[in-house]
């Protein structure tokens, strides 16, 4: 059982999962932000499950996180990454939208085995709401409802603007939220976030065996690869932050490209590297790679660089109309 001390559950959709970059809760007016803040102040989880018609296509319709909320409000690019506030305006479908916003303060994603459709898990409260309705001002869940996140199995993951320490540990959600990682504190902030100004594209390569992550036969296993699209103003720093999300083990990321990292980051803002993620995620889905959700994908070695190649030319091309 969750110990829900007066901690209610909502459950809204969003387009993807990306607590890094993206550290809030956002309402297109006011008066729906007014409507869930008393008990975003008395820490709030949200469920969050990915629109069915929008986000990776494993992820759609599926429950796959967990946020927690807290009483502090904002407009919404204060509690966005330079990058994701860019690439949000950059889009007309989400342009000028969520402006009235609720900030995170902690985030879990839920085991992909565990995934589970919306309609499944939260039946009834899916049943009879539409989906507009709970995108637009979320919904509360029935105590019965909320307890089945209880078992699922979830790490904690960073969220933008985040000052504590991750308790990063893999087990059931109920044990997630005890405030255990309290006992030990932090030497040092940690803070989760990135302004804009120049940026590096980047490639970031997951070493520890491609079977064994996915846990499944790979045919040419020694061929394919799983990979991370992005930018940044730091291929390093950014492989760091993804990296303190993961369990310590074997699997470890590694900037693949750039190969030398130059000394200043090539293009001058987020809207031009955007241009140049968007070619490489487009090469990637016209060469056939498999995606793994978000940014992950997995390729061949040839058709990674390819993609590679592809995004540099969008990203100069780019950079040159500046």
């Amino acid at each position: 059982m969750l110990d829900l001390i007066d901690r209610p559950v909502w459950l809204t959709s969003f387009w993807g999962f990306s607590p890094d970059t993206w550290g809030c809760v956002g309402f297109s007016d006011k008066w729906r932000r007014d409507k869930f803040l008393p008990d975003a102040k008395k820490g709030a989880l949200v469920a969050i499950y990915v629109t069915k018609g929008k986000g990776p296509d494993n992820q759609r319709g599926k429950v796959i996180g967990i946020l927690e909320t807290t009483g502090e409000t904002g407009h919404i690019q204060g509690f966005l990454t330079g990058d994701a506030w860019a690439e949000k305006e950059a889009d007309p479908k989400s342009r000028g939208k969520w402006e009235y916003a609720v900030r995170v303060s902690r985030a879990w994603i839920i085991d992909e085995a565990e995934w589970q459709d919306v309609d499944d898990i939260f039946g009834e409260t899916y049943g009879s709401n539409s989906a507009e309705l709970i995108g637009a001002n979320g919904v509360r869940l029935s105590d019965a409802e909320a307890d089945r996140l209880s078992d699922l199995t979830v790490h904690e993951v960073p969220v933008y603007g985040q000052t504590e320490k991750l308790d990063s540990a893999v087990r059931p959600f109920s044990d997630a939220l005890k405030p255990s990682r309290a006992v030990i504190p932090a030497k040092e902030p940690y803070f989760v976030g990135e302004v804009d100004g120049p940026k590096f594209l980047y490639i970031l390569r997951l070493e520890g065996g491609v079977a064994n992550w996915l846990g499944e036969t790979i045919d040419d296993e020694d061929d394919q690869m799983i990979i991370k699209v992005g930018f940044s103003k730091s291929p390093y720093k950014r492989r760091d932050q993804i990296q303190s999300a993961y369990p310590a083990g074997q699997f470890r990321w590694e900037v693949m490209l750039p190969e030398p990292i130059p000394d200043a980051a090539p293009y001058p803002n987020a809207a031009t590297a955007i241009k140049g993620e968007d070619a490489m995620k487009a090469r990637l889905f016209k060469g056939g790679a498999r995606v793994l959700g978000g940014e992950f994908y997995l390729a061949e070695e040839w058709l990674v660089r390819k993609c590679w190649i592809a995004g540099k030319m969008a990203a100069e091309e780019a950079a040159s109309s500046v």
